[in-house]
């Protein structure tokens, strides 16, 4: 069994971390082999090596040419060549698009803005979907950007989390108000739902943010629950860890949730501004963050998003950033078998 047990209580002296005299800031730090590393930070398309100085414009909400940094990200999803990131603040998804060098902005559909943008999930064909919270819908749009539909089944309280199911079948809705999980098809069929109020296997208590592995198993962030559940692919109960605590391993208030490819989990918490990472049993292996505004620091850290490669993206909300961190050795990150 291998485990990587560290808390980081670490200083930055410097600002600029590629500088020649700077080491890399990773974790855990020197002398122990270095399991993650810190990639970069990101407040406005720069900072994603775009040089375009200009919004594109995406069907009916035009921008113009500002320059508009983050205010208050929120939700996040990542791939390949693109960054998802809604904010709060200003109501708008943005879409970091680092391949055509250039930054993509919705507000909403043709008929309505968003009222409180939250998670963004794609599917296999680019298509873009994004949770409002205040108006109880999702919104789907096409890869540039075309309004597609909305999916609004009448179960659908207050939707946050997204996810979509590795066949590409079905969507996965977290609705924090109904303590529920609601499936649909990606027209919007209604299926059904997973779960109820409560604090047993199963139940919920104002979940968050959720992902779903590569052999279909779901994890939630049951926030006021204090712990992350996992569910096989039917729905049916296989485990659960946390509590509520203030001791390394347990949790104030778990939101965002994202699987590597070694199958470890990792969960941000917003009251102790830090990012654990568990294996599939729930054994702690990783705490990296605390409260801070420097690199690897947080202030309310809300969600995360794993690309293929391993690089990690989290919501640095009242930073006003993204952070993305590198998992860089993952021979000693397996789960036990």
């Amino acid at each position: 069994m291998n485990k990587f047990l560290y808390v980081l209580i670490f200083m930055l002296s410097s600002n600029c971390l590629y500088a020649a005299n700077v080491p890399k800031l990773v974790w855990p730090p020197p002398p122990d082999e270095a399991r993650i590393e810190f990639v970069s930070s990101i407040k406005d398309y720069k900072d994603c090596g775009i040089k375009k100085g200009f919004f594109a414009k995406v069907y009916d909400f035009l921008l113009g040419e500002e320059e508009k940094p983050l205010n208050a990200p929120f939700g996040i999803h990542a791939d390949k060549d693109r960054v998802y990131v809604s904010d709060i603040a200003t109501k708008v998804l943005y879409i970091f698009d680092k391949k055509e060098h250039e930054v993509l902005s919705i507000e909403g559909s043709k008929k309505e803005k968003f009222l409180y943008p939250i998670d963004i999930v794609t599917d296999s064909k680019g298509n873009i979907y994004v949770s409002d919270s205040v108006r109880a819908k999702i919104y789907v749009f096409e890869k540039d950007g075309d309004f597609s539909h909305i999916i609004a089944p009448k179960e659908l309280q207050r939707p946050v989390g997204l996810a979509i199911s590795p066949d590409g079948q079905k969507l996965y809705i977290v609705d924090t108000l109904s303590d529920q999980i609601h499936m649909t098809t990606l027209s919007g069929k209604f299926i059904g739902s997973l779960g109820k109020r409560g604090n047993g296997n199963g139940e919920f208590n104002k979940p968050t943010f959720m992902d779903i592995g590569s052999d279909g198993k779901l994890y939630i962030a049951d926030s006021m629950n204090h712990r992350v559940q996992i569910l096989d692919k039917d729905g049916k109960f296989i485990r659960k860890f946390g509590q509520l605590g203030d001791e390394i391993g347990c949790f104030g208030s778990p939101r965002g949730i994202s699987v590597d490819s070694q199958g470890n989990i990792y969960v941000s918490d917003t009251m102790f501004n830090n990012m654990q990472i568990f294996n599939q049993n729930g054994e702690l292996l990783l705490v990296l963050g605390r409260y801070g505004e420097r690199k690897g620091e947080f202030s309310l850290p809300e969600d995360i998003s794993i690309t293929a490669n391993n690089e990690i993206y989290v919501t640095d909300v009242n930073n006003k950033r993204l952070q993305i961190f590198r998992l860089i050795n993952t021979s000693q990150t397996r789960s036990p078998r």
